[in-house]
């Protein structure tokens, strides 16, 4: 019977490992397209308008900005990734919306990607969003 049990214990073991593993790769590549879909709205964007926004972001990525991402405790942490796709829907709703429907489109996806990681995703999200609101507003013009 113990053999069984070290058997059991093993395979949930590996499971929970693939399922963990599973998450941060979705983490990542939710962090990858948020970067790309960044870098495609660099041109048509002056980044120093949202520099509050960027630098409230930025308190929470380690070692770097959120402009330049690069260590892998910060592309597969779910804080950076939720606070990777609010700013980035900070600045498209500052911006015009008929030029970025599309981007706007594809980052709605992604929002609702990172919503379906966990249940904390949203609550996160949310309460990022009026900490980084009040932020930008307590900051000197």
């Amino acid at each position: 019977m113990p053999y069984m049990n070290k058997d059991l214990a093993r395979t949930l073991e590996q499971q929970h490992k693939r399922s963990v593993k599973g998450l941060f790769l979705k983490i990542q590549d939710l962090n990858n397209n948020c970067t790309l879909l960044r870098k495609r709205l660099e041109p048509h964007i002056d980044l120093t308008v949202y520099k509050h926004a960027i630098d409230y972001v930025n308190q929470f990525v380690s070692h770097t900005s959120i402009l330049n991402l690069k260590f892998i405790t910060n592309t597969e942490n779910l804080e950076v990734v939720v606070l990777h796709a609010l700013l980035l829907a900070h600045i498209i709703e500052n911006e015009d919306s008929y030029t970025f429907e599309y981007e706007h489109n594809l980052l709605q996806g992604y929002i609702h990607e990172i919503f379906t990681l966990n249940d904390h995703a949203k609550a996160l999200y949310t309460n990022h969003q009026e900490k980084m609101l009040l932020y930008i507003e307590s900051q000197p013009t």
